[in-house]
């Protein structure tokens, strides 16, 4: 169920003064300034400071996205950790923001569901998000959801943008649709891939180096190497969950344009859905081939092809019905 943010407050509020306040917050909603604002206002209320001077209060906590990738990082989850066990200093409660708590690295997110699991006396852990469902099933489970009221135009982000850019020149009524646009098609999408799997490997070198520093003067350095390939594993598996949310995209293109097309009275529509049907079986097929262990190349290639080559056969079919009618 979702709330109003005046509701919301006024649950938590009420649940304060019940003294029955859960020990964890998921906060999610449709625009990342709303969503953030709210966390700071409950954090306020909770605190019982005026919101200019949360920030400097010393039993509120924050922790967002540092790194190079935008990732949040094992070490400053146990920071955090370290500073909810110390007593609050002016408040009954200790308070912690987690700015996009979707980005999380996954060492990050195991060594954070340990706090989850027993968490420090009088601390509230807000979890802010946009994403719920990338966060870690046994996290969300901890939580407690507070879900916003979607806006009327939800933000979109960068890669919903470049997978719609790249839906919107492939499939445009007057594109190509022959084998040519189909591996140009492949390719875009693979340089999507390809950045993902940059960016996730960057955030893994970095948390990397940053525990290599931390423990190279009290071992033997004897675990480098199995601690490197951990971080290896941890990138690719990063990689294959950027995989899923861009095909993701792919098949949210197809869902809203068949969403769009109900909404239209015309003899076309029968045609035109059937053929955004069978591209979201197309989609949903490649999605499992993959899962498989199927060549990643091989499969968008065929899959694609086969996204093309639909449409090519939907446009001459409409095309030849509009001759038809001349």
């Amino acid at each position: 169920m979702a709330f109003s943010k005046q509701e919301a407050l006024s649950l938590i509020q009420k649940a304060k003064e019940e003294n029955r306040l859960g020990h964890a917050y998921l906060l999610c909603g449709s625009s990342q300034e709303e969503i953030g604002v709210f966390s700071e206002e409950l954090a306020s209320l909770i605190l019982e400071c005026s919101l200019l001077h949360l920030s400097e209060h010393p039993d509120f906590h924050h922790v967002e996205p540092e790194s190079k990738a935008r990732k949040i990082l094992t070490d400053q989850m146990r920071q955090l950790e370290e500073a909810l066990h110390l007593k609050a200093q002016a408040s009954s409660y200790k308070v912690a923001v987690i700015h996009d708590a979707d980005r999380m690295v996954p060492a990050a997110a195991n060594a954070f569901l340990k706090t989850l699991e027993e968490p420090p006396d009088k601390t509230i852990l807000l979890l802010v998000t946009l994403l719920p469902e990338t966060i870690l099933a046994t996290i969300r489970s901890r939580c407690l959801l507070i879900a916003l009221h979607e806006r009327d135009h939800s933000p979109e982000s960068e890669v919903e943008k470049k997978v719609k850019s790249i839906m919107h020149d492939f499939f445009k009524e007057d594109a190509p649709k022959d084998a040519t646009a189909a591996f140009q098609y492949t390719r875009a999408f693979q340089e999507l891939l390809s950045t993902a799997r940059a960016e996730a490997l960057e955030a893994a070198q970095e948390e990397f180096q940053a525990e290599k520093k931390q423990y190279s003067k009290t071992t033997d350095g004897s675990w480098e190497e199995a601690r490197e390939d951990h971080f290896k594993a941890i990138a690719e598996a990063a990689a294959l969950e950027s995989r899923s949310l861009l095909l993701a995209g792919v098949a949210n293109y197809f869902g809203a344009s068949l969403r769009e097309l109900y909404q239209q009275k015309n003899s076309e529509i029968y045609q035109k859905a059937a053929s955004l049907l069978h591209a979201l079986e197309i989609v949903e097929a490649l999605r499992y081939s993959l899962e498989q262990g199927v060549q990643e190349a091989l499969a968008l290639e065929t899959g694609f092809l086969e996204l093309i080559r639909i449409f090519h056969a939907d446009h001459l079919q409409r095309s030849g019905s509009e001759m038809d009618a001349v």
